[in-house]
Parts: C-alpha cells; sequence; structure tokens
C-alpha cells in the first residue's frame, strides 16, 4: 500500500439508488426488509415521548481526556498462511441481510440509530465518518446525534446496515477461503482507519533464518515519505508522519507489508511488549523504536487505558530465551507449577506480569483459525487474558466474520466506563439490629454513548469484623485504602496504590459475594447479573399489573390478558418479541450463534439512583448460614433501568421475583431504541411491623412488611403535562408479593391507566416515601394511630430541567431538549413563572391504622393530608426530596417534619395536632437571598437543594445542615453554592443575613488579638447568630448533591465540581467526569476537624484552635478529594464497640474515611425503616 491509498480519500457511492449497486441475492434483500417492516417497535401516535432529559447523567457525555493506548501483535508465524473462510467487504456490494442497507446502527449492532447514511456528518473529530460507514462499514470516534451531526462530547461505535448484512451474509455463505494473514492484515488495517480517539502500534514476532526469537515493531519504509521509514510504535494517528502522511495513513501502509514465516515465539513476543510499554531496554535486540538504547513508553498518565491484542493462531513453540526466567519466581509468576519447566507456556505470567505492573496493560488474545486439535493453544491464550492473569478476554474465531466482530468488541470496551452513583448501603445485622451485618452492597452500571440499554448489576462485599474495611468473598481486601493519601495502602503500608488508584478503588483481584471469578470493578461480571444469566428467561418470576387491574398477574407471553396495545406496539409478534426480551431472552440474537431463545449477552439494567433495601425476614449466624437459603431468607430489594423492582435472595444472589409498574409497561419498547430511558430509578422503601417473634417475619403472628416506591424519571413524560406514580406492594411472604394499591398523577399513556383523584399536584416520582407513626382525628372525631408515608410532591420535570444558573424564573416552554445541559457558566432564558406547574409540596398517604387486632392496612388510597398551593400558595417549587422527620415530644409520634424545595428553600411543617385541619406550613430558610430580598445582591440566585436536610437536636432548638446544588445541571458553572447549618428556634423566614459567613475559617486562620475576627468575636457571632454557611467559591461550579451525614459532631458533605476541558493532568478529571470531595466540619462552627491536608502541618502558628494534637488544622483541611464522578452522599459502617466510619460510593470506588475519636452509637430503641 502507498501513501496515496489514504483510508480517508474514497469515491462515493449513492447508497439511495439500489439498483445502482452489484445485487447478490434480491430476493433475500426483500425479505429482510419484509422482516424489518414486522420486527418493528414503533410506538403507537397516541402515546406521550418518556422523559429522557439527561440530568446528572451528563457528566457521562463527555470525552474522554486520555486516549487509550492499544497495541495489536500479529502473529506472522508461517502457520498464517493456512486458509480460513473470509469473503472481502466490497464496497457497492449489496448484500441479503435483515438491516435496512441504508442506515446506520449503533455499538449492539442491532439497534437502528440513523435512519439513511446520507445524514451522516462528513466531519468529526478530525474524522469523516460518512466515508468510513459507506467504505469500510463502520466508524469508531466522537459520537454521533441520531441526527448523523457530531456531538461536541462522547464517543461511540457506528455500523453501516449493508455492512451489518455483509457479517450476516458471512455467517451462511463462504463461498471464498483466504489466508489468515491476509484476513488478520485486512482487519487491523479496517480497525486502524475508521477508529478515532484511540493511539495504535502494531508489533510482530522476530526472526533471524526462519527462527522466532521476541517480537519487534514493523520498520517499513512508505511510499511518498522521502525514504523515510515508518516504525509501528503507538501513537496518534491523527499526528504527522511527514509532510502530509498521517501517522494513520503510514501504519496501514506499513501492515500490509506483513509477511508470514517461521515459529511462534508468544511469551517473548509479549515480553517485547512488556518492555515497551515500561519504556525498559530491548530484549532481543531491537534497535528501530529505541532512544539511548530504551524504548520510550507511550504511557502519559496514570489513568490511561493500555491494552494489548494478541492474533494468533497456534500454541507457542520458541519460548525458550533465558530472559523469561528473570520474571518473578523464574517466569512461574502465577504459582501454576509449569515454569520454569517448560517455558512454552509463559505467556500467561507475562500477562499477569503487564497487568499487575505500574503500566495496568490488559492483554486480550485472539485464537485465530484454531482447530479442535489446538486445544492447548486455546487453554493458554484463556489463561492469559483472564482475570488472573491478564486482565482482558479472550475470543475464538475461525473466520473473518468473528475476527472482526473480536476486534471491535474489545475496542469498544475500552471506550466504556463502569460507575456508581448511589450510596453503597450496609445492611443491618440479622441477629443484632443496633448494628450492622457486615455486609455492604453498592448498585452500579455502566453508560453507553447510543445504545439505550446500559448493564447494571447490584454487588455485595463483607466488612472485616470489628473494623470498617471493606472484603471480598475470599476475605482478601476488596478495595485500596489510603486515607492519607501517601501513595501507600493504609492496610498493607508496604504496597504502593497503581498509579491510576485512589481510596476506594477496588482491586483488579477482588471477588463479590455470589461470582464465580474475580470482578474487579467491572460492571458486567460477577454480582446479581451474572446470577441472572445463569437463570433461564422463561423461569423468571415476573409480574405486573393490568392498567386497570388490582393483583398481580405473570408477564409472559401466554397472558392474554396482556395486549399490544397496553405495551405500545402494533402488532402480536412485537409484543412477544418484546416480552422475552424483557424476561432476558436472546430475541434479537445478540451473540450471533443463530440461537434467539438462549439467554441474552446480559440481562440486568442499570441501577443509578435506586439505593438497595435489606429486609430480614428471619434471625441466621453470618458465619455460618449465611449461603444457606433454608436459613437466610434476607431479600434485598432494588430498582433497575431494565424495567423492574427486583427481589433477589441475600444467600446467593439469585432473583426471587421482578414487579414492573403498569406506568412502564407502554415504555419497555424504548429499551431497544436509541436513547437511555429511565424505568424504576427511585429506591424502595419498607415498614416493618414485627410484633411476634423478633428477628423473624410471620404474618400469622401479625407481622407486615410493606414496600412503597416511585420512580423518578421513570413513567414521566418528555411534556410541562407530565406526571409521576407511587406502588405499594404487601411482601410479608417474600415469595409471594401482593399489590396494594398504586398513586397516578396526570398518566400520558394510553393503555388504561387512570389518574388518582387528590393527586394533581404531584410530579415525577423522586420523593422517597418516610414512614411516621401519628396520631389522627378521623371523620368520626376518633383519634387513632396511624402509620402513614409522607412524600414530596415530586419533581417538576421539564419546568426545572429548563431552569439553570442565575435565575428563579422559567423559560415557560413546554419541552426541553436532551442537548440542553446548561453546560458552561450561562444561565437560562428568564420568562416568568412555571407552565403547568406540579410537585410544590408534600402529601400524607395512610399506610394502616392500629387497633385491637394489630395493625390493618388501609383499603386502597387514603390520601389523609396534603401542603399543596391551594392552601399555601407561597409553596412555588417543586419538593423531590426525602422529608426528615422528628418526634419533638420524644413520646413516639412525629410532630415536625422539615422539607426542601427547587427553590433552594427549607420549610418547617409542625404535624403533631390530631387534626391535620390545624397543621401548620411555613418557609424557615432561603438560599437565595437575591430573591424577594432587598437586603441581598439581585443576581445572587439560582441555587437549588434536591435533598432533604439532617437534622441535630440541641438543647432549645434544632439544627439543620444542607447543601444547594442543581443536581440536574452538574455541568453548569453559573452559580456560587453553599454548605448551610441552620438553627430552627423558632425565627421567622431566614436568609444569609442571618448566617455567620466561615468560608475562610478564620476562626483557625486568624493570630489577630483585637479586631473584628479574634476567635472570641467570632464565637460570640456564631452563638447569637441562626447558623453559619461556606461558599463553595473555590472550584467553578461545586455542588452538594446529596444529604449530609452528622456524627459525633461532625457534619460530612459530599461535593461535585464538574470536569474542565483544559488541565495539565486530565487524571485529576477522568473522562471528564469532574471531581468528588468530602468536607468534614464542625457542626458548630464549620472548622476543620481532620487532618486532611498534611502539607500545612508546618505552618506556624499560636492559634489552639488550629495547633491540635501535635498536626495544623486550617480551611484546607476541611476536605478531601475523594475521586472522579458525582459521589454518593456519606454513608456510615458502624462498628460493635460503637464506633465506625464514612463511607462514600462513586466512580470504582467504595471509599471509607476515618472519623474524630471519642463519641459512638449506642441502642435506645429500633424500628427498621
Amino acid at each position: 500500500m502507498t501513501a496515496g491509498d489514504n483510508p480517508y480519500s474514497h469515491v462515493k457511492t449513492d447508497l439511495n439508488n439500489p439498483a445502482g449497486l452489484t445485487e447478490v441475492v434480491m430476493k433475500k434483500l426483500l425479505a429482510a426488509v419484509t422482516a424489518l417492516a414486522v420486527g418493528s417497535l414503533a410506538p403507537l401516535p397516541a402515546s406521550a415521548a418518556p422523559d429522557q432529559y439527561l440530568g446528572d447523567l451528563s457528566i457521562y457525555g463527555a470525552s474522554g481526556a486520555v486516549p487509550p493506548n492499544v497495541l495489536i501483535i500479529i502473529d506472522n508465524s508461517g502457520s498464517m498462511q493456512d486458509k480460513v473462510p473470509g469473503d472481502p467487504y466490497i464496497k457497492g456490494t449489496i448484500y441479503p441481510g435483515t438491516k435496512n442497507p441504508n442506515a446506520v446502527y449503533s455499538s449492539d449492532k442491532k439497534t437502528l440509530y440513523i435512519s439513511n447514511i446520507t445524514s451522516v456528518t462528513t466531519t468529526c473529530g478530525g474524522a469523516n465518518p460518512n466515508d468510513l460507514l459507506a467504505t469500510f462499514g463502520a466508524y469508531r470516534g466522537r459520537s454521533l446525534s441520531s441526527t448523523g451531526s457530531c456531538n461536541t462530547k462522547g464517543s461511540g461505535t457506528y455500523y453501516f446496515g449493508n455492512y451489518l448484512n455483509y457479517l450476516e451474509y458471512l455467517k451462511t455463505t463462504n463461498t471464498i477461503t483466504r489466508a489468515k494473514i491476509d484476513i488478520a492484515r485486512e482487519v487491523v488495517k479496517e480497525v486502524i482507519a475508521t477508529t478515532s480517539g484511540i493511539k495504535f502500534g502494531v508489533m510482530v514476532f522476530k526472526y533471524s533464518g526462519g527462527t522466532g526469537y521476541g517480537g519487534q515493531f514493523l520498520d517499513e519504509t512508505i511510499s511518498g515519505a522521502g525514504g523515510t521509514k515508518y516504525v509501528s510504535t503507538v501513537k496518534d494517528m491523527d499526528a504527522i508522519f511527514t509532510g502530509t502522511i498521517t501517522n494513520r495513513t503510514a501504519l496501514i501502509a506499513t501492515v500490509g507489508e506483513i509477511r508470514p514465516q517461521g515459529n511462534t515465539p508468544l511469551g517473548e513476543t509479549l515480553f517485547e511488549a512488556m518492555r515497551y510499554y515500561s519504556g525498559g531496554e530491548s530484549a532481543f535486540g531491537n534497535v528501530a523504536a529505541l532512544t539511548n538504547g530504551k524504548f520510550t513508553s507511550p504511557v502519559e498518565f496514570s489513568c490511561q487505558k493500555n491494552a494489548v491484542i494478541f492474533i494468533t493462531d497456534g500454541m507457542s513453540n520458541a519460548d525458550n530465551d533465558p530472559i523469561l526466567k528473570t520474571l518473578c519466581n523464574k517466569g512461574d509468576c502465577d504459582g501454576d507449577g509449569v515454569e520454569p519447566t517448560n517455558m512454552n507456556h509463559v505467556l500467561d505470567d507475562v500477562a499477569k506480569t503487564l497487568k499487575d505492573g505500574p503500566q495496568k496493560v490488559t492483554t486480550n488474545t485472539i485464537g485465530f483459525g484454531l482447530d479442535g486439535s489446538d486445544t492447548e493453544a486455546v487453554v493458554l491464550l484463556s489463561r492469559a487474558a483472564d482475570s488472573d492473569h491478564g486482565g482482558g478476554a479472550y475470543y475464538n474465531t475461525r473466520s473473518q466474520k468473528d475476527l472482526i466482530d473480536a476486534i471491535g468488541e474489545i475496542i469498544t470496551k475500552m471506550q466504556e466506563v463502569d460507575t456508581s452513583i448511589a450510596a453503597p448501603v450496609a445492611a443491618p445485622s440479622p441477629e443484632n439490629r443496633s448494628y450492622g451485618s457486615g455486609r455492604i452492597f453498592m448498585g452500579c452500571f455502566k453508560p453507553s454513548e447510543e445504545g439505550a440499554f446500559w448493564k447494571g448489576n447490584l454487588k455485595k462485599y463483607g466488612i472485616l469484623s470489628g473494623t470498617s474495611k471493606i472484603i471480598d468473598a475470599s476475605s482478601k481486601f476488596a478495595t485500596y485504602v489510603d486515607q492519607n493519601n501517601d501513595g501507600n495502602d493504609d492496610n498493607n503500608p508496604t504496597e504502593s496504590l497503581p498509579p491510576s488508584a485512589a481510596n476506594g478503588t477496588f482491586r483488579d483481584g477482588a471477588k463479590s459475594f455470589w461470582s464465580e471469578s474475580v470482578d474487579g470493578s467491572f460492571v458486567d461480571k460477577g454480582g446479581v447479573g451474572e446470577m441472572l444469566l445463569k437463570t433461564p428467561a422463561n423461569s423468571r418470576k415476573i409480574y405486573t399489573v393490568l392498567p386497570a387491574g388490582t393483583n398481580l398477574v405473570e408477564f409472559t407471553t401466554t397472558n392474554t390478558n396482556i395486549t399490544a396495545t397496553m405495551l405500545g406496539v402494533t402488532d402480536p409478534i412485537t409484543q412477544t418479541k418484546l416480552i422475552n426480551f424483557i424476561r432476558g431472552q436472546d430475541v434479537n440474537d445478540e451473540d450471533d450463534d443463530g440461537d434467539t431463545t438462549d439467554n441474552r449477552k446480559w440481562t440486568m439494567g442499570d441501577v443509578i439512583h435506586s439505593k438497595p433495601l435489606v429486609v430480614n425476614y428471619a434471625s441466621f449466624d453470618v458465619t455460618t448460614e449465611e449461603s444457606k437459603c433454608d436459613k437466610n431468607k434476607s431479600i434485598i430489594y432494588v430498582g433497575g433501568n431494565d424495567g423492574m423492582l427486583h427481589a433477589f435472595r441475600d444467600c446467593n444472589g439469585s432473583e426471587l421475583w421482578g414487579f414492573i409498574p403498569p406506568t412502564l409497561l407502554e415504555n419497555l419498547k424504548y429499551l431497544k431504541e436509541r436513547t437511555h430511558t429511565s424505568f424504576v430509578d427511585s429506591t424502595p422503601t419498607a415498614y416493618i411491623h414485627d410484633v411476634g417473634t423478633i428477628g423473624k417475619i410471620d404474618r400469622s403472628e401479625g407481622d407486615l412488611v410493606i414496600l412503597v416506591f416511585g420512580t423518578r424519571r421513570g413513567g414521566g413524560a418528555a411534556s410541562t403535562k407530565s406526571g409521576g406514580a407511587y406502588f405499594a406492594l404487601d411482601v410479608t411472604e417474600q415469595d409471594n408479593p401482593r399489590f396494594l394499591w398504586k398513586i397516578v398523577s396526570n398518566p400520558t399513556i394510553t393503555s388504561g391507566i387512570t389518574a388518582t383523584p387528590g393527586f394533581e399536584e404531584l410530579g415525577e416520582s423522586w420523593s422517597e416515601p418516610k414512614f411516621v407513626k401519628m396520631k389522627v382525628k378521623g371523620t368520626d372525631n376518633i383519634i387513632r394511630d396511624k402509620i402513614v408515608a409522607v412524600i414530596g410532591g415530586g419533581y417538576d420535570n421539564v419546568n426545572e430541567d429548563g431552569r439553570y444558573g442565575k435565575t428563579q424564573l422559567f423559560t415557560r416552554t413546554g419541552t426541553v431538549s436532551r442537548s440542553d445541559l446548561g453546560d458552561g457558566a450561562v444561565t437560562s432564558a428568564a420568562i416568568g413563572t412555571q407552565l403547568n406547574p406540579k410537585g410544590r409540596g408534600i402529601y400524607f398517604i395512610e399506610i394502616g391504622t392500629f387497633g385491637s387486632s394489630g395493625l390493618t392496612l388501609a383499603a386502597g388510597v387514603n390520601k389523609i393530608a396534603e401542603f399543596t398551593p391551594v392552601k399555601y400558595p407561597s409553596l412555588a417549587f417543586s419538593f423531590p426530596s426525602e422529608i426528615a422527620a422528628i418526634d419533638v415530644n420524644n413520646n413516639g409520634y412525629t410532630s415536625r417534619l422539615y422539607a426542601s424545595d427547587t427553590g433552594g428553600n427549607i420549610w418547617r411543617f409542625d404535624v403533631g395536632a390530631s387534626d391535620p385541619a390545624n397543621w401548620t406550613a411555613r418557609k424557615l430558610f432561603s438560599s437565595n437571598p437575591g430573591y424577594g430580598n432587598s437586603k441581598a445582591i439581585l443576581s445572587d440566585v439560582g441555587r437549588k437543594i434536591f435533598s432533604k436536610p439532617s437534622v441535630v437536636s440541641e438543647y432549645g432548638y434544632k439544627m439543620l445542615f444542607f447543601g444547594t446544588g442543581d443536581r440536574e445541571h452538574p455541568l453548569n458553572t453559573a452559580v456560587v453554592d453553599r454548605i448551610y447549618a441552620v438553627k430552627d428556634t423558632g425565627k421567622a423566614e431566614m436568609t444569609e443575613n442571618d448566617l455567620v459567613d466561615v468560608t475562610d475559617d478564620k476562626l483557625q486562620w486568624t493570630t489577630d488579638t483585637s479586631g473584628a475576627y479574634t476567635v472570641k468575636n467570632i464565637l460570640d457571632r456564631l452563638d447569637n447568630a441562626n447558623g453559619w454557611y461556606i461558599k463553595l467559591d473555590k472550584n467553578g461550579g461545586e455542588k452538594v448533591l446529596s444529604s449530609p451525614l452528622i456524627f459525633n459532631k461532625v457534619a460530612y458533605f459530599t461535593s461535585h465540581t464538574p470536569g474542565t476541558a483544559v488541565t495539565t493532568d486530565p487524571c485529576k478529571a477522568p473522562q471528564n467526569l469532574g471531581t468528588g470531595r468530602l468536607y468534614a466540619l464542625s457542626y458548630k462552627t464549620g472548622e476543620a476537624v481532620i487532618n486532611y491536608d498534611k502539607s500545612n502541618d508546618t505552618f506556624k502558628t499560636e492559634n489552639t484552635r488550629a495547633k491540635t494534637g501535635g498536626v495544623i488544622l486550617l480551611d484546607t483541611d476541611r476536605v478531601v478529594t475523594i475521586g472522579s464522578g458525582i459521589p454518593s452522599g456519606p454513608g456510615f459502617i458502624s462498628t460493635s464497640d460503637g464506633g465506625g466510619e464514612v463511607t462514600t460510593g462513586g466512580g470504582r470506588r467504595l471509599g471509607t474515611w476515618e472519623t474524630t475519636p471519642g463519641g459512638g452509637i449506642f441502642p435506645l430503641y429500633w424500628r427498621q425503616k
């Protein structure tokens, strides 16, 4: 190949004119078009579009700041001349198949993404997607919108419909066989040509007289380069090699010169790749690519992904160089005892060394054209890539199509992110409910750029007895612990953390409970997701409720009561296919094995905002009975964006049942559409009435377990007419759930769902129910004890999604574009009040009433009371958060509530009177001093609150802790948000004028003996004021997005700061996910209490508030960086001695953090929520 064969310069083909294409099998093509029409999941036109606004998920649309390094090793041994099936893809030839030949499909190769290639842009991130799709059939790079335009952020993989038909054609028609080396060259060149955002290099075996020893880079003279040779080390493909020739063009030309010869030194070649990645000397006398006798490592940043893709067709037969024995234990790094006796098996040991080394290089192996006699090679290649060695994946390929699929999957995985948002949950002990069980659960998800189905999982870990250390199923440490940020693991100070690891990062070798093998931080390994793969789709118990029904029914294809109309599709064939897809059946043949009745490649949907709820149904010994399902009856309830609420067994991680809310039935079809859609994305809560044998749930003894949950954006609509829904299930018998009732407001679907009277103000159901006990006077004037679920009015999605920046006013538009993220220091149009507002207030729903026979459940929905603008017009903004409830009188009955709204206000509701008519509401605090406050800066507005305040009882008053931050616009930087501590002393509506600004921490900084800022003066001001606040003005756009934790007189907050496009070290905010931080503040003064910043310990001061315990505490000690992405709210792990540590989740981490000494948890009474 010459430099003139530029992969970006191709003749255009008119794909709108099939007559101009070469006919292959026209009858098959007509059949494929018919199949397309039948298989369409087109929605019924009357259905409202679902709410698909990204909100806090918009951080995952950012492009990766650090391009991965990929070194492809191509086996060029003599056997690569053998032939395998491999018809080449010919541009301009139309192939038969089920895909629209003119359309563009997403990375799963199944989902139609762009209806016609003619609308695809010709320029995007330096590439020409239109040309690459038409010529090679694929494009990997900067993400495309569904209209074909180039997105400013994100990356994705796309396939041309005609190319996918070609791949289908290859499965059944193999008229041509070609040399394996020819196919390998062709496929590698195609990948290099069509992939942007990844640095590529190529290595082959090194030969001398046909004998292989080690590996080498290609070193070829490129035509048109003036005699300059191109060396195939890993490089930026879009950079210039020489003249106008890019590295991409030069590498493609160089790969074309590979010729087969000699034997197969697998281990030696990977060893040379290891030397290259580490920047060491050549082990096999190579000269090309060396500078001053050493390789120049391509690794630039600690968080950079580095990989090897090893393509080979046989067993190693030339790994005999003595240098291989310089590896650990004379080459036997995995301790399998094979080496050093047989060094031809050293490949897996080299792969392990690569993965465990500082560069964290993963090894993927592809067996190409191996037959049944190559068992030894298959075993070796599999081991080299498994989680204990190379940490990648093994692919067994036998044709050109297989090789294309394997490399494409590896590249796609390198562009994915494994992450989490919801807080990890430490389960209560089944033996002593005052303390933890020693187990912690964590939901996670894997965002996908262009696919609607995001993979998710729920994983379980242990807590080392008497400590807060996270352990795995093998009782090994599951995470790195580095609370002092010294780069060494606190569990083993002599062990240095890998460059990309931080406190809480999961170890690659960690094995979560229920998993068969190590799964580390990978979403699509281990956990309940792995267990679901073992469950045949047709045997799962999945229930729903018919739109007008009152009982659970099975969600199966044989249930004739479930109609196509209910699912929002047009025909029974599509209905059957959709039901089976939701149940986990591979109806679209995602694994290309020709079988559409087996399980999908991954069934569990993303777990984003739903925190797992653990309910213990019986006491058991965690040490000896945890895995015995006849003893351990505990169930984990969690919502997933695969359409349902899940119930999983704690004993083995298997699914007991799932429940699809009826308001979501019409939206299930969107799981296979272009855009991610929410379903059961909120946290379930349970009221547990355990009056019989304590620790055992038994209905015959009067026990009850009632589950209530909302769906957050799930079921909402992309218009101001959107509403929400709540559902109640009786799960007293964990394997026999019963439907109790539903609350539905403003239904926007057509399947027969009707609105529940009295809930017209209810918005999207974001508020997690709070169960309280109250004395309530009925219409008969009798006062009865009741269990009540209190919920916020919900989220006013379109109005609030459209409002961001420095404004309290709204755009008054009926819809919001998904691309309108409020990214940067911008403010939305301030037109007026909301259009069709909702969510403004709170509701009280009866769960049950106490009487002589115990607790009697309410017969249907019984709204006891509400606070809405009908009676309180000043309730002007939506209430999406959970409600804080307290018993002021200490008599066992809730008498006061606190709640936050999206207008940045804190409200107080006094509900101690038995007659709801005497309950009152008033605004306690406003965080927007410019809104209706003449004393403040009028432009200082726009702060929102999405989380409940945390409440502490002090003598004579309550103290509330909360932070502001627009969770649904995390990339906005126009507003300076705050951390607040506010005293409720009964004072009328307060603003910042009533608080002390402690942003500069002058209590610990001051050294003056007189003046306004002496320690005494500041303390006097704090005593007389109604609290304090801290401006988050050090990091642009920093926000508090969750509720704080108050423990032992310390207030713990987490925050998120959006990533920046330009940074000297992109690893400080990898993938531009932003930075998560943890604050630890004195609850009375906002001072530092933990020595997070050790760099200031040499500071000279006589201030005893700063100089304490041999360390210095200043304002920089108040906060520590905990990782990238949006962190969860702080949680707590309690230990049997009454102590514990703070926990945070987020990204690929489950971090634990020290607390101040002293204090502790001592049980007064217990009631599980």
